[in-house]
């Protein structure tokens, strides 16, 4: 007789824990149920998003990227967003660049010209002081000063390309020092067909 108690007792724990599983299925059978019915309310819900993309502007670079390729040379440039830049067609009247770019930032009075000239650029070196700088791709131009004048007065690029140059035409004080920053960013480079 003690014999079946235990037998007894075994079937209804084994019954018991089978009922208890079979209701824990039940209870997660229904919080999956409800969680896939609140996330099929939610898209009924959201009438306020909107599918249309959104302009973001990247507050590490603010520029625009210019590239231009001149007979068998490409040249890049950053120029920050609040700059303009036009390129300018040739003067048949005195012919002495292939290629021009005026770049302002307001007053297109003011502005520095980035020529791609016929022949070498070449200046006076009357009252002519010059200090090289270091671009960004780590080659080196020279900015070129006259009389004292804390404004530059052209920047070249000898060591790349001896065609090349940037003038000053009436940018003073900050603006001028923009420009020098981002002419760093210049790329020069020869296209070898």
């Amino acid at each position: 007789m003690v014999v079946r108690m235990n037998r007894n007792k075994k079937i209804i724990i084994g019954i018991l824990i089978a009922g208890l599983m079979v209701i824990c299925v039940i209870v997660a059978y229904k919080i999956i149920e409800k969680s896939v019915t609140d996330r099929e309310n939610l898209k009924l819900k959201a009438e306020n998003i909107n599918s249309n993309p959104i302009e973001t502007v990247n507050q590490e670079k603010d520029e625009q990227i210019y590239s231009k390729v001149i007979d068998n040379f490409k040249l890049e440039l950053d120029i920050p967003s609040e700059w303009k830049y036009e390129e300018m067609p040739k003067n048949e009247e005195n012919n002495f660049y292939k290629y021009a770019l005026k770049l302002y930032k307001s007053n297109e009075n003011q502005y520095a010209m980035l020529y791609f000239y016929n022949n070498q650029f070449n200046v006076c070196g009357t009252g002519r002081t010059s200090e090289n700088i270091t671009l960004n791709n780590g080659k080196q131009a020279t900015i070129g000063y006259y009389y004292g004048n804390k404004n530059w007065s052209d920047i070249s690029f000898h060591n790349i390309n001896k065609n090349i140059a940037v003038m000053n035409y009436g940018l003073t004080n900050d603006d001028a020092d923009v420009v020098i920053e981002f002419i760093k960013t210049i790329n020069i480079t020869e296209n070898n067909l």
